[in-house]
This record gives structure tokens, sequence and C-alpha cells, in this order.
């Protein structure tokens, strides 16, 4: 690895980070800016009013260095230069942040896809309050509906018709069990043949005696007499059973037609579906209520910011303005310090610079009486970046130079123009600051300078020109 390898390698975010701590006494941070936060002073913004460039806008108003920027960077940049509280300043940065989401969330609320969640409290407060009477009624009404006698008496019986149809049910089962069982044993029922038995003696060659065959036809008698009296039993039984199969059938015949003209009954004037229908009717209403309660405390959370952000910039402003009461030596100083260069300037026309406390924030303003043409703002952008070097200066920062292109004096009187070189010059020989102006010769020999100013003195021999290629400064061209 060479030796040219090894340099250590410093990053631009860095490098400003340390100018901003050498030039401005800002605390370095590897961000750039104090205390690493966002939103806070930095040292491009504050050495953007040292040198300020056409391209960016920086000639448009004196607050502002470039046209886009924003109003926090401009407060907390100008404030933190002046030695006034730059952190009142960043605050306001947090309370506008807040009031744009807030904002975001509200244009939601309104028409977005929160439009249906949110509304104003006093809209919602006004539909909780009904919801919930609503809910209130319904609940008192459902505790107190009974239903009428009559349909508890027909419920009661439509309940017992189908508990004694499932009694019936289960005998006519049990009764049709029984009747297979004796007509299956009746079938059975018959006396043995006397003739076979008979034989089963004759081939075992047994021969019966007159009297024995006489007294097997008297058993024989007295069986079939036994068989026919169970036979008459069996019949009696079985339609003895049969009866009562039919009856209980008959019997749930009968009950099915009452329960179904009692459910008829039932149905038909709607008492229990009125109770059903109450309750869902109630469960709607719930629900309904408890959703506005949640869309209220959303709105009141809303409105509460709102109230709550319009506390803060009031805080704010009474900070600001205690701020501006204890330093009301910066303050003097750095009014004196413009107005005195607008006198200097303009013998025939007054100016002012105002710093004022607000519920935005503070606010900077250089005016000089008369048009607000080109030309006299101008002198304003002048005279506060002239006063943002002399207040540094005091205080043994900034960058030491105050740097103007020639577009600052575009539609400036050629005395004003004098008067702002004599200025700068005033301002920075024998204190170690420089006043730089790139400025045509044609027009600067035509400048109607005091004596005091000696053009070999003060004219840098460097020149900026498009006639050859060694015309620009540091590799860039100029035409």
């Amino acid at each position: 690895m060479d030796k040219q390898s090894e340099r250590p390698y410093i990053s631009n975010v860095k490098w400003r980070a340390l100018l901003g701590a050498l030039l401005f006494g800002m605390p370095s941070d590897i961000e750039g800016t104090i205390y690493g936060k966002p939103f806070t002073p930095s040292f491009r913004s504050m050495i953007s009013y040292f040198i300020r460039r056409q391209n960016s806008g920086g000639f448009i108003t004196p607050e502002r260095q470039a046209e886009k920027q924003q109003r926090w960077d401009w407060q907390e940049n100008l404030s933190y230069l002046m030695g006034l509280d730059w952190q009142i300043s960043h605050e306001f940065q947090q309370v506008r942040a807040r009031e744009k989401m807030l904002e975001e969330l509200k244009k939601a609320a309104k028409g977005g896809a929160l439009g249906e969640m949110i509304g104003t409290v006093a809209e919602l407060r006004s539909q909780v309050t009904v919801a919930e009477k609503k809910a209130s009624q319904m609940r008192e009404q459902l505790g107190n509906f009974q239903v009428l006698d009559s349909y508890r008496d027909l419920s009661d019986r439509a309940a017992k018709a189908k508990a004694k149809m499932q009694t019936l049910g289960r005998e006519i089962v049990i009764l049709r069990e029984t009747l297979n069982h004796l007509e299956s044993a009746l079938a059975k029922e018959a006396p043995p043949d006397p003739a076979s038995l008979e034989e089963v003696y004759a081939a075992v060659g047994i021969e019966l005696p007159e009297v024995a065959l006489r007294r097997l036809e008297e058993v024989q008698s007295f069986y079939e007499s036994v068989i026919q009296n169970r036979s008459l039993h069996l019949e009696r039984e079985i339609s003895s059973i049969r009866g009562l199969i039919a009856e209980n059938e008959e019997r749930v015949g009968e009950l099915d037609a009452e329960r179904s003209s009692i459910l008829e009954t039932l149905e038909s004037r709607g008492a229990l579906e009125d109770f059903i229908d109450l309750q869902k009717g109630l469960a709607e209403l719930e629900a309904e209520a408890a959703n506005l309660r949640e869309r209220f405390k959303a709105a009141e959370l809303l409105e509460g910011e709102t109230t709550q952000l319009d506390i803060d910039r009031i805080n704010l402003k009474r900070r600001l303005q205690e701020d501006y009461h204890q330093r009301k030596a910066t303050l003097d100083q750095a009014i004196l310090l413009v107005t005195d260069a607008i006198s200097e300037l303009y013998d025939d026309r007054s100016g002012s610079f105002k710093i004022e406390a607000t519920d935005r924030g503070p606010e900077f303003k250089v005016s000089i009486e008369g048009d607000r043409g080109g030309g006299i703002a101008n002198m304003e952008i002048f005279c506060l970046d002239l006063a943002l070097l002399k207040i540094n200066a005091k205080k043994d920062r900034g960058p030491g130079f105050l740097f103007h292109d020639s577009h600052l004096f575009d539609g400036v009187d050629e005395r004003q123009i004098a008067g702002s070189l004599e200025l700068g010059m005033e301002a920075t020989q024998g204190k170690g600051l420089q006043y730089i102006v790139t400025m045509n010769s044609d027009i600067f020999d035509r400048l109607p300078l005091s004596d005091t100013v000696v053009a070999d003195k003060v004219v840098l021999p460097t020149r900026l020109s498009d006639e050859t290629e060694k015309g620009g400064l540091f590799g860039f061209r100029f035409g």
C-alpha cells in the first residue's frame, strides 16, 4: 500500500462539522448539526449569509439566503448568528411539524380514508348521546318484555305434545316388537301327529297294547285342548296389542295436529320472534354506540391536540419575548448596525430593522423607505449581511469575510454602490476582516468613490474573463 492510499479520509459532512465548530463555535458531531438533531443551525446555512448566491435566490429577501430556504432554517440560523436563543425557533419548528401531521389527519377525517371514522367533537357528541339513549331505551324495553300468558300456555302445550308424541312413539316400537313375537309364537303352536308316534314305536319293534293306544288318544285330545286354549290366548293378546298400536298411532296423529296448530299460531302472531328481534336490535344499537364513542375519543384527541398546539405557540411566543427582553443589548446592537448602515447609504430615506416575536417564531424585517424596487431591496440585504459580519467578528467567530457578487448591485444607484463599498472597507480594514466584491471594471470606474478609497490598494489584480482559457477561477469559467 502506497503512502497516498494511507491518508485519512474526511467526508464533506465531517468537514462541515469541523468548519462549523471552528468558525461559528458550533458543537461538532458527525452529522454537522448541533447536538446531532435535525432542523438545527448548520454551517452550510450560516456560511451562505456571508456568501450569497444568485442562482440559489440569495438576493430576494434579507432574511433568506436561498429562495427555497424554509422558515425554520432562516429563523434558527439568524437567531444563532445574532446571539439569540435559537432553540426557541427550533421548538417552533417542532410545533409546525405537529401541525402538519394534524392537518393531514384532519384532511383524511374530512374526505379521505378516515372520512367515516372521525368527525368533529360537536357532531359526534350529539350522535353518541342519541345512540346511547336509543340503546338504553331498547335495553329497558327488552328487560321489561314478557310473553303473554296465552303464548306461554301454547308454548307449554306444544312442548308437552312433542314429549307425549315421543313417549307414544317409543311405546309403539315396543308394542310392535311384542306383536311380532306373539304372531311368531302363534304360528308355531300345533299338536303332534299320533300316527307318527305309532310309527316310531313300530319302527323299534314294539307293539302298543290296546289300552296304551286308548290312553295315548286321551293324551292327544288333552294336548290339542291345551294348544287350542293357548292359541285363543295368543290371538286375544295379538288383537289387544294391535288395538293399542292403532290407538297410540291415532293419538300421535292427534298430538301432531295439535302441535302444528299451536306452532302456526305462535308463528303467525310472532311473540317470540319479536323478542328475538329486540335482542338483535339491541346488539346493533350497542355496537353503533361503541363505534361512535371510539370516534368521539379520536376527535377529542385531534381537537385537543389543536388546542395544545395553540397553547404551545402562545408559550413559545412568551418565551421569545422574554428572551428578547433579556438580550436587549444584543437586539439593540443588531438594530443599530442595520439602521446606521441604511442612514449612511441614504440621506433622503429612513429605514428600520424589526426583530419581532410572533406566534410563528421570530421575524426579521429590514425595510428602507420608498419604492420596493430591486435596488432598494438589494441594499436591505447588504445592510443585514454587513451587520452579521460585524456581530460575529465581535464574538471572534464567523468566516472573517463577506462576499457579494455584482448581482447584488443590479438596479442600485451608483452612489449607493460606492457607499456600500466604502462601508465594507470601513468595517474590515485594520480588523483582520475582508469584504470581497466581484464587479465589472467599467462599472467600478464610474463609481463616485471618496478620496479615502485608493483603487490600487482595494482592487485585487485577479481578473475573471472569458477572453482566454485562463480567465476562470479555480478551474471554473465565467461568461
